[in-house]
């Protein structure tokens, strides 16, 4: 008796397949088009009318070195677009919470997208539909897209303007914060340096007061008139030159000091002034940072559900899976009719067998037993093969049924909250600032890197008792170890694709995981000041050290100045040695010698012959030393400014805030891998127990 042949699934076996059975089938596809137009009309569906904006972002982002400095590259210009940098960039701000919650706001989304305000999880449902009616990307001409949807179509225009428009408001907010101190520094900074420069004025201004106008010219011109005193040998003359000289050698080391610090001053002044109001520029001015390529307008016609393609869809679906059912049947059929015709065809084998053992009454050989029952066996192991997946559900269907539900209903116990602590999810986006790379890192990777520090974990850890709230026992061999990897579970730092950092926390506690959040950025902002401060504090350190040592020389020349003038006459070198020159010759050649104090005049020469040089030394000292002073304390001054200022040292894009949703675990995900599991698992289990049947049977 011959099995018959399965059925071959080729294309002109599918073909005669769908023509047999053409009439189910079209009756089938017609009742899904139906059905598909039925269940994607606006009764089932609400329709939604898309809005787009296509904008570039700028290539710079402050106003004062755009329009007031004048040594800002020739690459650098307002009008240029902006690079990969600057679209990253807005794509993460345009992203952030700040232009959302604003939105949101200004809408009353939770009214328009029909949110309650009592229902449990409000904010979730509502940022979840927010994300996927409001979407941004990338375009490959390098501009960034705002695509809205919305079942108003006005309002999705006027939704996607108002990110683009907002997308400014948000980048000026978040540059002012930065902005304003800066400006405040620099604005301290001026006042003080003016005020300074101020006082240096008046204390010239007294010191002219007391006779001293310009210390190099009184110098020689007073030297000229005492040499012509001496000459005339006026005594009274030559008193009061002499108390000038006093005067002058009393207060000209001063004067010279001032005058010279003043000059280098006012320079400063200049500099902090055009600085001053650069800042000022920044932190009052607003300029646009974006190019509006497309404006949204509303649609006239709505972009979701495309019904046509919906019914394409369900069409070819519906009919592959009933092209599938009908070969499974056919299958079916035939594997039923193979089965039935090997069972009888043993069933006469083993009844001509006993037959044949009635009549001889002679026992068979063992080869031969055993030749029969490795025939038998490949013949059933043949039918097993042949046995459709599908007959076997079919056939266990009440057992799996109860095996799946049954692990789904476990999956769900032991996953609620009396298994599984629930665990809620708070995120916060932050861009780094005010710091510059070590190294060959970027900003971000050195905000990263600083974020994972040990001392920001430790801080961490004693500020929220993490030790009580993860439930790790000090008595625990190992609960420094233990901690810390709970802590590396729930704590994320990660950078995001723009180039900003994302710290995710999570916690059984909503508003502690915000919390946490929130303190992670001011830890950073506290470490990264903690590490300039301590490098400034050294820079300060040394200047101050450097002034002190300076202003002891300057003193000691200023001493030695006026010893030199008190002792010696000595006031300025060249006018006192060519007024000499002219006594002494007068001296030697003159014809009135009888007028000259030659006396006077060989003191001053013996004067200038022992002390000239010292003389000269001792002023080129003064005014180089001088010099040096100035320019230490300015470079003093401005590390001064950056010890005391008080930065922050990231932008914050998105604030974290307590979720009103558990992130943690996903119940519907563990239910339907458990579910899934024990299905598998039980169908592997009940092909092993049909095997091991059918090789028992034969045995037997």
């Amino acid at each position: 008796m011959h099995d018959p042949k399965p059925p071959e699934m080729h294309a002109f076996s599918l073909v005669s397949l769908s023509l047999k059975h053409r009439k189910k089938l079209l009756i089938i596809g017609l009742a899904t088009i139906a059905l598909s137009y039925l269940f994607t009309s606006p009764f089932f569906i609400t329709p939604l009318y898309k809005s787009t904006v296509i904008l570039y972002p700028t290539s710079t982002n402050s106003i004062s070195k755009v329009l007031l400095n004048n040594n800002l590259p020739s690459n650098k210009d307002l009008l240029e677009f902006g690079e990969d940098e600057q679209t990253e960039r807005m794509l993460q701000i345009l992203n952030s919470n700040k232009i959302r919650d604003r939105i949101i706001e200004k809408y009353n989304l939770f009214e328009h997208y029909n949110i309650p305000a009592g229902s449990r999880y409000r904010f979730t449902r509502l940022y979840d539909t927010y994300e996927s009616r409001v979407r941004f990307r990338r375009t490959e001409y390098m501009a960034v897209k705002i695509t809205v949807l919305d079942q108003d179509p006005l309002k999705a225009s006027d939704i996607a303007n108002d990110i683009a428009e907002l997308f400014d408001s948000t980048m000026n907010m978040m540059q002012k914060e930065v902005a304003v101190r800066a400006f405040r520094i620099v604005e301290n900074e001026y006042f003080n340096l003016r005020n300074q420069v101020r006082a240096m004025e008046d204390s010239l201004n007294t010191i002219r007061k007391l006779g001293v106008h310009d210390y190099e010219s009184q110098a020689e011109m007073i030297n000229q008139q005492l040499a012509i005193e001496i000459a005339r040998n006026n005594q009274p003359g030559i008193k009061a030159l002499y108390d000038k000289l006093e005067l002058l050698s009393k207060y000209g080391g001063i004067y010279v000091s001032l005058r010279d610090m003043l000059e280098h001053e006012r320079k400063q002044l200049s500099q902090i002034k055009a600085r001053y109001e650069e800042a000022k520029v920044d932190a009052t001015e607003n300029l646009p940072h974006k190019f509006v390529v497309t404006n949204a307008f509303p649609a006239e016609r709505k972009s979701y559900p495309i019904r046509w393609l919906v019914a394409l869809i369900a069409l070819f679906s519906t009919l592959f899976l009933a092209l599938l059912i009908l070969i499974l049947v056919e299958q079916s059929k035939w594997s039923e009719k193979k089965n039935f015709n090997a069972i009888s065809h043993q069933l006469n084998q083993l009844t001509r067998r006993i037959r044949q053992t009635l009549k001889t009454f002679k026992p068979a050989k063992p080869e031969k037993i055993e030749k029969s029952n490795q025939h038998n066996l490949s013949n059933m192991e043949n039918s097993f093969n042949n046995t459709s997946l599908v007959r076997l559900v079919y056939r266990w269907r009440l057992h799996l049924a109860i095996i799946t539900i049954a692990a789904a209903l476990l999956g769900a116990v032991f996953s609620g909250p009396y298994f599984i602590t629930p665990l809620y999810r708070s995120e916060a986006v932050a861009y780094p600032a005010n710091i510059n790379s070590y190294s060959d890192e970027s900003e971000t990777e050195q905000m990263l890197q600083i974020l994972q520090s040990q001392d920001i974990t430790d801080s961490m850890i004693a500020r929220f008792n993490l030790m009580e709230v993860y439930k790790i026992s000090p008595q625990y061999k190992y609960w420094r170890s233990a901690l810390l990897e709970e802590f590396r579970q729930n704590v994320k730092v990660r950078k995001t694709p723009y180039e900003a950092i994302s710290i995710t926390v999570r916690d059984r506690d909503p508003e502690r995981a915000a919390d946490m959040a929130n303190e992670m950025l001011r830890l950073y902002d506290q470490k990264v000041a903690s590490l300039h401060k301590t490098k400034y504090k050294e820079v300060v350190d040394m200047y101050e050290m450097q002034l002190n040592k300076k202003q002891m020389v300057i003193d000691s020349l200023q001493n030695r100045l006026y010893q030199l003038a008190t002792e010696h006459g000595l006031i300025d070198y060249g006018a006192q040695s060519q007024e000499v020159m002219r006594g002494y010759l007068r001296t030697i050649y003159g014809t009135t010698t009888a007028n000259i104090n030659t006396k006077a005049v060989e003191q001053l020469k013996k004067s200038i012959e022992n002390h000239g040089g010292e003389l000269i030394t001792v002023t080129q000292m003064l005014v180089e030393e001088s010099r040096t002073y100035v320019t230490i304390k300015l470079d003093y001054e401005q590390a001064l400014r950056f010890y005391n200022a008080s930065l922050t040292y990231s932008n914050v894009i998105s604030k974290p805030f307590p979720s009103d949703k558990k992130a943690f675990p996903v119940r519907w995900v563990i239910v339907a891998f458990a579910a899934l599991g024990a299905l598998l698992i039980s169908v592997l289990v009940i092909m092993l127990a049909e095997r091991k049947n059918d090789l028992l049977g034969i045995r037997s």
